[in-house]
């Protein structure tokens, strides 16, 4: 999990400036309001990264768009495909698309 500095501490600055000016304090409170802007900053920052970290899991993980294919097929020609079954061919042709989009 990296976490940009520059950008960590441009958003606390940010928000220190935004805060400043909310409440009209002089300029000289900058650096208070700066020491719980960072803090937020920090928190904001380490849930964006793990919001990134959950969005690439899955493309980690990713089969090929032919096993899935292959799996999809077998799984059809099973003699008879019943409730559960249902949702688990929903589950692979939804993979499948996602696979297709990837190779593409």
């Amino acid at each position: 999990m990296a976490i940009d500095r520059a950008a960590l501490f441009r958003l606390a600055w940010t928000w220190a400036k935004q805060d400043l000016w909310s409440v009209r304090a002089p300029a000289s409170r900058l650096r208070a309001f700066f020491k719980v802007s960072l803090a937020q900053a920090w928190r904001e920052m380490k849930r964006r990264a793990a919001a990134r970290a959950a969005a690439i899991a899955p493309a980690a993980n990713a089969r090929p768009v032919e096993v899935v294919r292959a799996e999809i097929w077998a799984f059809e020609c099973k003699d008879s495909i019943r409730g559960a079954d249902w949702q688990t061919l929903a589950a692979l042709k939804a993979e499948l698309a996602a696979a297709e989009l990837r190779a593409a």
